[in-house]
């Protein structure tokens, strides 16, 4: 048995379809999506990551404007910067790159941009309506692994899903969304004992943990959805969190390290962003 990979960016592809439509229809109605991507210091992943957004937004109809600060900007000039964004009717969505400096306070930060401009969906608002299933804007990696999901046509309500990690920014908001979305779900942790007897249940397994290799093929049901995560750089070579190689021939779908979440987590960004947009259509509206 081999599995079937999970083309990310072929899916991706249709998501921008799907947007330009949109886009088409507000710039018709005189807005044009814009977004602020704001870098702090000079990490390499993280310029690149960027980069990556910016491509996104301008090569489908959108604009975008890269705020980059210095490594010692101050974390007060930093949210002086957000709030004006936040004051600012033209910026539609507004997102910080992570990892922020060791002395700028990451939950501090995110938590002053306004939640309707949270394209991220890391502030405390979008967190806490998903957490009690109101409408809410969705983590873009969460949302880009529910639209996986969505497309294979998972019956998610008869299915066991594990999740491996417990980030704020992967592992518990897709754990909430499986929630939502009638899922039995196990969360594992590097605190969890036994793992591969957990992961061997799994009819779905997500694996968010930054641990290269973590998964075996002997931790994975005959015919699991794996979905990969994982990002490692070792060596200036990517790894994933799963042994794909091995994994592979075991799983009945599987998603690589490239060409696979990443790709389709840009895009939710830009659809978050799209969504964005039109609200603020409607809050105009109904002023």
């Amino acid at each position: 048995m081999s599995a079937q990979i999970i083309n990310g960016r072929a899916l991706a592809a249709q998501i921008y379809a799907e947007l330009d439509e949109r886009v088409k229809v507000l710039k018709s109605k005189g807005v044009t999506p814009r977004v602020a991507l704001v870098l702090v210091g000079y990490n390499e992943m993280s310029t690149r990551y960027v980069s990556l957004k910016q491509a996104a937004a301008t090569s489908h109809s959108m604009e975008c404007i890269v705020y980059h600060l210095a490594e010692e900007t101050p974390q007060e000039k930093l949210v002086e910067l957000i709030h004006n964004l936040n004051d600012d009717e033209l910026i539609h969505g507004i997102m910080v790159q992570m990892p922020l400096p060791e002395h700028m306070d990451t939950t501090e930060v995110l938590d002053e941009i306004a939640p309707t401009k949270d394209i991220d969906g890391l502030h405390f608002c979008n967190t806490g309506k998903l957490l009690n299933s109101l409408p809410s804007i969705v983590a873009c990696t969460p949302r880009a692994i529910m639209r996986i999901l969505d497309n294979l046509n998972v019956e998610l309500e008869s299915s066991h899903t594990v999740v491996v990690g417990r980030s704020t920014l992967v592992g518990r908001p897709i754990a909430i969304c499986l929630l939502n979305s009638n899922a039995t779900v196990s969360v594992c942790h590097s605190h969890t004992k036994n793992l591969g007897e957990i992961t061997r249940t799994a009819d779905v397994l997500i694996v968010a943990a930054g641990n290269a290799g973590l998964i075996k093929a002997d931790m994975v049901k005959e015919g699991a959805i794996v979905i990969d995560v994982g990002q490692t750089s070792i060596d200036g070579k990517l790894y994933g969190d799963v042994d794909f190689d091995e994994v592979s021939k075991k799983a009945g779908y599987i998603t690589k390290v490239t060409g696979g979440v990443g790709p389709m987590t840009v895009a939710m960004l830009m659809t978050n962003l799209v969504d964005c947009a039109e609200l603020s259509i409607i809050k105009r509206t109904n002023l």
